[in-house]
């Protein structure tokens, strides 16, 4: 089964955009992550396979390029054939790259080790928009929207977009897609049951709350090979961690 076949039930706004909860994101990329990895679920909980995740995906390509020479640029999702801007490390300079319809880019700057947690996460939201956005975006005006150049019909994404966690204000259209592809990211490399489990396994009376979540943090960085920041708001999401929990320098603390 094809992951398009998991999610060939959703319902969507008049312009193209899904309608998804929360509890429904969870749902479904928990069935995702079952069909692609089921001994997850019966054996020990370890890190989404991304190799099984995008062959799940069918009909779509992937690549690395550097795609800007800043390196804020972190992945792009190309729904037509057209021409975007990459950086030719080689030549030191800019210049165009044709790409085909259905293919997933992310900037070969993350192939580091100490960047393997971006890239993963940065690698499941452009995931998240091939499989979630392809009704939108067979829309060319809707995709004209976020055009760099007339050929250039693709979704981009900057830092800023891998950050958008905040459901409750989104105002575009393009607030909605970067919401859901980042929801869909952390929910499919943290599934819900899993992330419970270990949190049962981690927890300890004894513990100062704090010191728990902190260790609970960690533990789910280390496990789901996701970033402090990522693990921490799946933890919020989750109800894990309440809603007077804060980050600051990488640590859990009570907000004043």
């Amino acid at each position: 089964m094809t992951a398009q076949e998991l999610f060939s039930d959703l319902r969507y706004r008049p312009d193209g955009i899904p309608i998804l909860s929360y509890d429904r994101m969870d749902e479904l990329t928990e069935k995702l992550v079952k069909a692609i990895m089921p001994e997850n679920f019966t054996e020990q909980v370890d890190a989404t396979d991304l190799k099984r995740l995008f062959a799940a995906l069918d009909g779509w390509h992937y690549g690395g390029r550097y795609l800007s020479q800043s390196g804020d640029l972190l992945g792009l999702a190309a729904f037509y054939d057209g021409e975007v801007l990459v950086y030719d490390e080689n030549r030191e300079k800019t210049s165009a790259l044709s790409v085909k319809k259905h293919t997933i880019l992310v900037d070969r700057g993350l192939y580091q080790k100490r960047l393997e947690r971006v890239f993963r996460f940065t690698f499941a939201h452009e995931t998240g928009h091939a499989l979630l956005h392809e009704k939108f975006c067979s829309n060319l005006e809707n995709m004209k929207k976020y055009a760099d150049q007339e050929k250039d019909w693709i979704i981009k994404d900057t830092k800023d977009e891998l950050s958008k966690t905040d459901g409750n204000r989104l105002q575009t259209e393009r607030d909605w897609l970067e919401w859901q592809a980042n929801a869909f990211a952390s929910a499919v490399l943290m599934p819900k049951s899993l992330v419970m489990k270990v949190a049962e396994m981690v927890r300890d009376e004894r513990m100062d709350s704090f010191w728990y979540l902190n260790e609970l943090k960690e533990t789910l960085c280390d496990v789901f090979k996701v970033s402090g920041t990522a693990a921490f708001y799946r933890m919020k999401r989750l109800g894990l961690a309440g809603e007077a929990c804060v980050m600051k320098n990488q640590t859990i603390v009570e907000s004043f």
